[in-house]
């Protein structure tokens, strides 16, 4: 399961305040690791996947992991996203210009295999986005990870790039922990929540240019 808070940072200006920040209420942050993420994801070509609200992505990331994702559609409430999710370290080199479901590893396949009418799966868009990334810490429990993202999309030759704040729990952190932290960014840092996924406002973007 996926549970994080996300937020829109308006300008450069505020990413910069972003990094000067050491604690968030009593949670303290980590020193921060960088990576750029190239993000593709994948539908059959009747986009059985976009039709019922799941998503498949690759991240290929500069420090040579590529992870395989799977998300079901998500419950929102203000900031946090609550949704379920399946992830799979592979060994792609490169991105592939198609995937079969039959070839995927198994914790994904048996969740992709019964919503699709094809064993091809094909790109749908990239985005790239560079990652600034902190571990939130309760004493010596990481409870988090701060991720604050420089997000581009291109299609054609549109361009949009934006920055944004995300907060997501790990397996020891809990729902009020998060309730907390999303407070604190609230009311000290007057951010305003992202309602809206990263791939929900790609595929918009990419749409537009079809």
């Amino acid at each position: 399961m996926e549970v994080e808070a996300k937020y829109i940072v308006p300008d450069p200006d505020a990413v910069r305040r972003l990094g000067r920040i050491e604690r968030i209420d009593r949670f303290k942050l980590s020193a921060p690791t960088r990576y750029v993420a190239q993000d593709t994801f994948f539908d059959t070509r009747a986009n059985d996947l976009v039709g019922s609200r799941h998503v498949l992505r690759l991240r290929r990331r500069s420090d040579g992991r590529a992870l395989l994702t799977f998300k079901a559609p998500a419950e929102k409430s203000g900031a946090i996203h609550q949704r379920p999710e399946t992830e799979v370290e592979v060994s792609f080199a490169r991105t592939p210009r198609v995937l079969s479901v039959g070839a995927l590893p198994r914790r994904v396949r048996k969740l992709v295999a019964p919503l699709v009418r094809s064993d091809d799966l094909y790109p749908l868009f990239s985005i790239s986005q560079r990652r600034i990334v902190r571990n939130v810490r309760d004493g010596r429990k990481t409870i988090g990870e701060w991720s604050l993202d420089h997000v581009r999309f291109r299609a054609g030759e549109r361009k949009h790039e934006f920055y944004e704040l995300e907060i997501e729990l790990k397996k020891t952190g809990t729902d009020n922990e998060l309730s907390i932290i999303a407070d604190w960014i609230e009311h000290e840092l007057g951010l305003e929540a992202q309602t809206e996924s990263k791939f929900k406002r790609a595929l918009d973007f990419w749409q537009m240019n079809i």
